[in-house]
């Protein structure tokens, strides 16, 4: 809040438009100026969290240009706020995309669930949490061990996690500092101030429900924390995307700083450049003689063609990396067969597609001195923002819990996480309900009461080790229609974990909001909701009627946007090698000089915030580029002693 003694409103806005302006054009300047050539020695398609710190890492080398392609436009100021978290989404720098109808999954949305997606610079990272978690180490090893992707393993693939982190929390660097690293480009921060509703909820899990404080990145899971995030707070506030970290940097001015690196924004990539190539070389997938030679692309609304000396690199995520492969003839055969797509490799693109699922719990917060989050564009909120790098719109806390489901026997491998978060309610009644497909007289009924609330807090509740199982189809031939994403949200005709798992992350939420001793300080939103209907037994507790949280949970899923998997790695051992897409060192098979690099490339889902990994991802694959093409880079920091878990 502004004192007394604040500037003039004609001062405030006036300072308002000059960083406004200073900041967009600095954002904008990361398109070139120059003209683009006939061939590079890398050209990386997408821009996205793995993709920019491809494209930085690969142009260290002063020998090698580098092209980096990217569909959407420039960050801005609004994706620079923290705040601002997903408010972006349907908007010009999404995607947009939505599910196949689910059987089982997000009937307030018909069964289609929406499904966000960058199309900007910087990708997802400028649409999500900004959370920084890195998952469980027996993911990793179960990616090595399960799918045989040797090199993967917790403990070989913690140095390139630290390669990319900036922690700037004093306490977590001392009670784990061989965990986290203070090296990267990309800062990680705690919130330096909280909402006292979320304090609350803290205190209370930790003095009375015995919930340890963990590090989320640190030794074991199981507990309760602030979500470390990537946020600049010690400087302007703004996001520290990879972009703004790795990317921009070298590129700002039209390429002026990084002679060698360009990035063309508002490119759209439609299909690879394929030939045949018969004279091998350490950079390919191990195949016959096809060869990714390059890349059709479109911008300006003209059709243009690039070449790549070395290697093309997808890095457009787990959606676009599939539908370019699979539109350029590499993919499942049959599939494309169907679509009058030559088939040149077959491969199982698109298959293995996994995310996580939430839904939220809304709560009124009965005390307004307890809130302080606010996401509203005033002139006062933006003023404390760009001056003082400060106010509601500098961040975004959130604190989170693991902990396991009754059906979870691996202790130490938690499958569900309770967040909360203060979540103000907009005050356009039309936009609240727009992805709500059926009901949706009940569900403006449902909102109206609610509108313009600055006091409702979202409890989130996810399952993060599921076991459904989805596909990445083509819609058509035409690289501008959509794909098809059934994700297979809530698997309805498999073994019933997940969605037993989902009911059981959001009836503990309601035991500890409803009847413990946090239930003073908030009340629940109506019941039920649209579509859904409470048990007939008037005495039984809302968290005790299974029937209605199954229908809430099916109501209401919503995707965390970790979308995950449709490029499977796998290596010469366990079952990845027949069913995998790319090799151990993310060569696409049967294809020479082309690599998949993010987060597509997971042979399973890991069991938190999905950001962390694929900049893990990023980089290491980028030195696996570096590597194989036999140039010098900066060595991985050497990992120091740390006594197992």
């Amino acid at each position: 809040m502004l004192s007394s003694s604040a500037p003039s409103l004609t001062l405030q806005l006036i300072t308002i438009s000059i960083i406004t302006l200073q900041r967009t054009r600095d954002h904008n300047s990361i398109d070139t100026n120059r003209p683009i050539a006939d061939t590079y020695d890398y050209i990386v398609v997408g821009s996205g969290t793995a993709g920019s710190i491809v494209g930085s890492r690969l142009s260290e080398d002063p020998g090698a240009s580098v092209l980096v392609l990217e569909a959407g436009g420039p960050q801005t100021v609004l994706t620079d706020m923290p705040a601002m978290e997903r408010r972006l989404i349907g908007s010009d720098v999404d995607w947009s995309y939505r599910t196949t109808r689910q059987a089982g999954a997000g009937w307030a949305f018909g069964g289609r669930v929406p499904i966000p997606r960058g199309r900007v610079v910087g990708g997802s990272h400028n649409l999500n949490f900004m959370v920084y978690s890195r998952g469980n180490r027996r993911d990793f090893d179960s990616w090595s061990q399960r799918f045989g992707a040797s090199g993967w393993s917790y403990w070989e693939v913690l140095p390139y996690f630290l390669r990319s982190e900036n922690q700037t929390d004093r306490e977590i660097l001392s009670a784990n500092a061989g965990y986290h690293s203070t090296a990267g480009r990309m800062v990680v921060a705690t919130p330096p101030s909280v909402d006292p509703i979320l304090q609350k909820w803290m205190d209370i899990q930790v003095q009375q429900n015995g919930i340890p404080i963990v590090d989320q990145n640190g030794p074991g899971q199981l507990g309760i924390n602030w979500f470390q995030q990537t946020i600049y707070y010690q400087s302007n506030a703004t996001r520290s995307t990879t972009a703004s970290a790795y990317l921009e940097p070298y590129a700002r001015g039209g390429g002026t700083i990084r002679p060698n690196l360009q990035v063309l924004t508002r490119a759209f990539v439609t299909r690879l450049v394929m030939t045949t190539d018969n004279t091998g070389g350490s950079s390919g997938g191990g195949g016959g003689g096809v060869r990714a030679a390059g890349v059709h692309y479109e911008h300006n609304g003209r059709e243009h063609t690039v070449y790549a000396r070395r290697e093309v690199v997808l890095s457009a995520g787990s959606i676009n990396s599939p539908q370019l492969l699979m539109l350029s003839g590499i993919g499942p055969r049959q599939h494309l067969q169907e679509l009058n797509i030559p088939v040149l490799v077959d491969l199982p693109v698109g298959y293995n597609l996994k995310d996580h699922v939430y839904v939220q719990l809304d709560y009124q917060v009965l005390n307004k001195s307890l809130v302080n989050s606010r996401n509203d564009l005033t002139v006062e909120n933006m003023y404390d923002y760009y001056v003082g790098a400060g106010g509601p719109l500098a961040q975004y806390p959130l604190v989170y819990q693991y902990l396991n489901s009754p059906m979870n026997n691996e202790t130490d491998w938690p499958d569900l996480q309770i967040d909360l978060n203060v979540a103000p309610v907009g005050n356009n009644l039309t936009a609240l309900v727009a992805n709500k497909a059926v009901h949706r007289q009940q569900w403006e009924d449902y909102y109206r009461p609610h509108l313009g609330d600055n006091t409702r807090l979202g409890i989130l509740c996810f399952h993060y080790r599921p076991h459904s199982v989805g596909r990445l189809r083509l819609a058509t031939a035409d690289p501008h229609d959509q794909p098809l994403l059934d994700t297979n949200y809530l698997d309805y005709r498999g073994d019933g974990y997940d969605i037993r798992a989902l009911v059981a992350a959001i009836r503990q939420a309601m035991i500890w909001a409803n009847t413990g001793q946090f239930s003073q300080y908030v009340r629940p939103w109506q019941h039920p909701i649209p579509g859904c209907q409470l048990c007939t037994d008037a005495v039984q507790a809302i968290h005790l009627c299974d029937q209605y949280l199954e229908c809430y949970a099916r109501s209401l899923t919503m995707t965390v946007g970790h979308q995950v998997g449709t490029c499977k790695m796998g290596g010469g051992g366990g079952t990845g090698s027949t069913d995998s897409v790319v090799d151990e060192r993310l060569r696409v098979r049967g294809v020479r000089g082309l690599r998949v690099v993010d987060a597509s490339i997971y042979p399973d889902i890991t069991n938190g915030n999905t950001n962390a990994p694929t900049a893990m991802i990023g980089e290491y694959g980028s030195q696996l580029i570096r590597d194989d093409h036999q140039k010098s880079y900066r060595a991985v920091p050497p990992l120091p002693l740390i006594m197992s878990y």
